[in-house]
């Protein structure tokens, strides 16, 4: 009796130490695949980081091989540097009359100072022309170059000689810009996002916007010579840490009443610090 009770309870610690061993081993089965599921995820992400690197390496080495013969290198929003027609052509279309995108960012890259560059016809004229007053004649002149890449802008008035009835509030210069179909005028009104003492905060950023986008659509209904068929915003932005701020506060704080059909374009100005203060146009690089 004693054998065949010691012989049950046996077989069962048998039986229970073999379902344990089983319970064992698929615990460690499922613990080596997770490990594994985890290193692949690890050398997946590994490989798209060497990708973004090879594409970033890529991109400076592009930059700098335009920048060997450019003084100014033109960057777009998706880090491309246009160079090709059909690019150029699209970004053209978003300018006219017709069209619905009215925000865009890009990067002025600059390989010397101010005084060193070779100017377009256009932003000679600008930067020669008496002003209204204030100090943004580089900026100003900077503005129609970069236009002048986008879009091959041409200049058609400097700020004195666009007419008012009433004056009031100005715009900086008058362009015209092509396609295939018609051409269009455009007025281009410049500003500068900067603090000069603090941080450029999202409260400056509201303020900037509704001030320059108003003072646009008031230039716009008084302007009798030429006239309009709608304005750009240029603002030059001193890091992309302000462009980022901008473009949030455009979006999600500024009302359509104050967009109307202006279109806003933002340039991030790398190596350009006078842009902004034009006392050192001549004394950088």
């Amino acid at each position: 009796m004693f054998h065949k009770i010691f012989n049950c309870v046996g077989k069962a610690t048998v039986a229970r130490m073999f379902c344990l061993g089983t319970k064992n081993q698929r615990s460690n089965k499922s613990t080596t695949t997770s490990k594994n599921k985890n290193n692949n995820k690890n050398k997946n992400k590994n490989r798209k980081e060497k990708v973004k690197k090879k594409k970033k390496v890529e991109k400076i080495r592009k930059i700098s091989l335009k920048m060997t013969t450019y003084d100014m290198v033109f960057v777009n929003s998706s880090n491309k540097i246009l160079e090709d027609s059909r690019q150029l052509e699209k970004l053209k279309k978003s300018f006219f009359v017709y069209s619905s995108k009215r925000y865009h960012y890009n990067q002025l890259i600059s390989k010397c100072c101010f005084n060193k560059y070779s100017l377009t016809k256009g932003a000679q004229k600008i930067r020669d022309s008496e002003n209204a007053g204030g100090t943004s004649i580089i900026s100003e002149a900077m503005s129609f170059e970069v236009l002048k890449k986008m879009i091959n802008a041409k200049l058609l008035s400097t700020e004195t000689e666009i007419v008012y009835c009433p004056e009031g509030k100005i715009t900086d210069y008058a362009i015209l810009v092509s396609n295939c179909e018609n051409t269009v005028t455009l007025g281009v009104s410049v500003t500068r996002a900067m603090k000069y003492r603090g941080i450029f905060q999202k409260e400056d950023a509201i303020r900037l916007l509704e001030k320059k986008l108003f003072g646009v659509i008031c230039s716009s209904e008084n302007s009798s010579y030429p006239k309009f068929a709608k304005q750009i915003l240029h603002i030059w932005s001193t890091d992309e840490r302000t462009s980022r701020i901008l473009n949030n506060v455009y979006h999600n704080y500024i009302s359509n009443e104050y967009k109307h059909n202006t279109i806003v374009i933002v340039s991030t100005a790398i190596n350009s610090d006078w842009i902004f203060w034009e006392k050192m146009a001549g004394n950088e690089l």
